[in-house]
């Protein structure tokens, strides 16, 4: 979706481990586990990117030979459905 930027949701209790995230959501009484590339496109939601920036980004950094678009977009869509990311306007 063009000019869909995405941010991590306030208020949540993130705590780094080995091989990714765990993420508290106490109004929701939740526990997410997030792998080390949920953990990174988490990170890359900050209000200023939206899914072709962090697919570009994530491509450039591990130097990709494809941009994997697809995983970016499921990743997203696993965050949104969490309700640890949310879709917003440019920052």
């Amino acid at each position: 979706m063009a000019g869909v930027y995405y941010r991590k949701v306030v208020g949540l209790d993130q705590s780094e481990v080995a091989d990714g995230y765990v993420i508290y959501d106490a109004p929701r009484d939740r526990v997410h586990f997030l792998n080390a590339t949920g953990a990174v496109v988490l990170e890359l939601c900050d209000g200023t990117r939206g899914a072709a920036d962090i697919t570009q980004f994530l491509a450039a950094s591990f130097n990709l030979p494809e941009p994997p678009a697809a995983s970016v977009q499921e990743c997203l869509a696993t965050l949104l459905a969490g309700g640890l990311i949310e879709a917003c306007e440019a920052s």
